[in-house]
């Protein structure tokens, strides 16, 4: 069951933390690089959508003004590919903002923080990802991100290790592969890359698959190795919709409601996005959401 065009569209209608981090890790996988004649290509096969590469182009635009980006389209059906190229000061300027060609560091800057981390693996499986779930009678979970250099293929499972992401590397043709073929690191990858919705279907399936005699999905969640952010935010929500139904929440100050709302507005965000979102710090997030789970199971949730 192939959910690529589903993951590619949750990243796509998402914000990046890191635009230069998302726009460095799509060239890498499609630009034609190093560039040749003063002219950078980027080319997208219609199987991981051209809405990529229109996609890309707004982004690049944030940051580079008016840029003259040609664009188009190859072929039909299978075989439609579609392209878009850049000349002259706005390819250099695309560049230097991607940290490639002349710009080009020794080290991958993008990847020494979570938050370009996070965006640069989120290009990369926008320019070149695979993702598949096992459909009816079938099995097998699978997720690949493709990376041209096999040095930066290693630096970077070394990262998502260290955030608690375990990928296998390996080469395949000219390319180099970051995979797992194991449900559990697939939703964390997912829960890393923040696709909370794609997150929430490969758990749902995975409980289904290995636990179907237990009726409780809310035991699941808090019995499960999934990431404790989807964890938390899922029983978050429980709570603040048990108490709102309940009239509980009339009873808190405004502060609290206004927590308690951003997190049913934001259902799959981390209690550091809300704070942020909210201008208040994590700690009084969390006591605010722990406190709605706290008081829901004592009313009788």
């Amino acid at each position: 069951m192939d959910r690529t065009r589903e993951l590619i569209e949750e990243i796509l209608a998402s914000g990046e933390g890191d635009v230069n981090a998302y726009l460095s890790a799509v060239l890498r996988v499609r630009g034609e690089l190093p560039v040749r004649g003063g002219r950078i290509e980027c080319v997208q096969a219609d199987s991981a959508f051209g809405e990529v590469i229109f996609d890309f182009i707004n982004k690049a635009r944030g940051i580079i003004k008016d840029a003259p980006f040609e664009t188009g389209r190859t072929g039909s059906g299978e075989a439609q590919r579609f392209f878009f190229r850049l000349e002259g000061k706005g390819m250099d300027e695309l560049l230097r903002a991607a940290r490639l060609g002349a710009y080009a560091e020794e080290t991958n800057p993008f990847i020494q923080s979570a938050a370009g981390l996070c965006s640069f693996v989120r290009g990369l499986f926008a320019g070149g990802g695979t993702y598949t779930l096992p459909g009816e009678g079938e099995r097998g979970y699978y997720m690949e991100l493709r990376i041209p250099d096999f040095e930066e293929t290693e630096d970077i499972r070394k990262k998502l290790e260290e955030s608690g992401v375990k990928f296998e590397s390996a080469q395949r043709r000219a390319d180099s592969l970051l995979y797992t073929r194991k449900s559990e690191e697939i939703c964390n990858m997912l829960a890393f890359m923040q696709a909370g919705g794609c997150a929430v279907e490969a758990y749902e399936l995975l409980v289904s698959r290995t636990e179907a005699g237990r009726a409780n999905r809310q035991a699941n969640y808090l019995t499960s190795n999934i990431d404790k952010v989807m964890v938390k935010a899922a029983r978050q929500v429980e709570a603040i919709e048990f108490l709102i139904a309940g009239g509980e929440d009339e009873e808190e100050d405004g502060e609290t409601k206004a927590i308690w709302r951003a997190r049913l507005e934001h259902k799959t965000e981390s209690a550091a996005y809300l704070a942020k979102l909210l201008g208040v710090s994590k700690s009084k997030v969390i006591r605010r959401l722990e406190k709605a789970i706290e008081k829901a199971t004592q009313k009788g949730m």
